[in-house]
């Protein structure tokens, strides 16, 4: 039996949102009732194709079609015994101990245990909390970019390092269809951020950065707060008329994460048509297809903007069909499962349990890209 702990959606209904509610409160109170229904059989089908349901969906298809399998929301606080030859997999709760994977890793039986998070080491207090647990877990899955895996032994959780296998993000490409097919002439071209605001997202940078130049525009789709020098706008559902006014209003994404593991958003403006320009902190470094920032040299940074401002359209179109194809071939959910099942029998094999079918492939321990050492 696997136990796979990740975030499920939230209901988007009021009444659903109640008795998400409700059964969290129940099971503080030790009673035991499931958040997701029959932990065998949960539907993704309607969830969004956005991370972190996108991760949660195929992993827990991918396990279900291989080996019986549980799935668990991540902010649950029941306790999964389990067994002498079951499989723990799954994310910890962030800020609370009493969370279903760390009550479970800590006091649950299990053959095998396995921690499943983007990871970056940064800013290590962010990933920290799952220090305590490293003794205990057999393999870190670590969604996470080349730049972190690469210089993770360097990093203050380096002793981390031998126990993980690195996953590049995937997306639904079909769920993210071109949107770009120009951009907008030069000298008024927009730059675009979509995320929330927090020091591990390099949000403070973009506020440095557009305070330093009177050329440029940046509109920031996310943020809870307001930033210097940025149009912040609230938090949307993207819908396909969203998207196709925002690409004819925008035309680069910014990526300035200062602690990041891989954000998924890079994949889909790649996959929108936006060109992107990230640091090697966002995870993605070491490829022709993103252009570099720098979380320390504000001088780099403006002069990646004003070559963007005034590039040539051709040139920017290639750019744009360049990225898309690395996402349709590089950054696929196939690819994912593949190194999840050859990652997950490796450590299956070593505890004496019998391999899931189908997953002969040793593990896939090489990401898209190399790590950069602009900073």
């Amino acid at each position: 039996m696997i136990h796979f702990v990740y975030a499920v959606p939230t209901s988007p209904t009021i009444a659903g949102r109640i008795r998400q509610r409700a059964i969290l409160a129940a099971q503080r109170a030790r009673i035991p009732v499931s958040y997701v229904g029959r932990r065998e059989g949960v539907s993704s089908a309607a969830w969004p194709n956005r991370a972190p349901a996108s991760i949660t969906a195929h992993v827990y298809g991918a396990l279900r079609a291989r080996a019986k399998t549980r799935l668990y929301d991540v902010r649950e606080h029941a306790l999964i015994r389990g067994g002498a030859d079951d499989v723990l997999i799954g994310h910890y709760l962030a800020g609370d101990s009493s969370g279903v994977w760390q009550r479970s890793c800590r006091d649950g039986r299990f053959a095998v245990r396995i921690a499943m998070n983007p990871l970056h080491h940064q800013m290590p207090e962010v990933c920290g909390e799952l220090d305590p647990y490293i003794p205990m877990v057999d393999r870190i899955f670590g969604i996470m970019g080349s730049y972190w895996y690469d210089t993770w032994p360097q990093s203050a959780l380096g002793h981390w390092f031998p126990k993980i296998v690195p996953f590049d993000m995937a997306i639904d490409l079909a769920a993210f269809p071109r949107l770009k097919a120009r951009f907008n002439p030069p000298g008024r071209r927009r730059f675009l951020y979509i995320g929330w605001a927090g020091a591990q997202k390099g949000t403070h940078l973009l506020s440095i950065l557009f305070g330093l130049t009177k050329r440029h525009t940046c509109v920031a789709i996310g943020p809870s707060r307001p930033l210097p020098n940025v149009e912040c706008r609230p938090r949307v559902l993207f819908t396909l008329p969203y998207l196709q006014r925002l690409a004819a209003e925008c035309d680069f994404l910014l990526a300035p994460g200062v602690s990041d593991a891989n954000p998924t958003v890079i994949l889909e403006a790649m996959a929108w048509g936006f060109p992107v320009a990230c640091t090697p902190q966002s995870g993605y470094s070491g490829m022709a297809e993103l252009l570099p920032l720098s979380i320390t040299d504000m001088r780099h940074n403006l002069a990646m903007l004003d070559m963007l401002q005034e590039a040539r359209e051709e040139d920017l179109l290639a750019r744009a069909d360049a990225a898309r194809a690395l996402v349709a071939t590089r950054y696929t959910w196939e690819r994912f499962e593949t190194n999840l099942y050859g990652a997950l029998n490796e450590a299956m094999i070593e505890k004496g349990l019998r391999p899931l079918s189908g997953g002969d492939e040793p593990p896939d321990r090489s990401l898209a890209g190399e790590s950069a050492q602009h900073t």
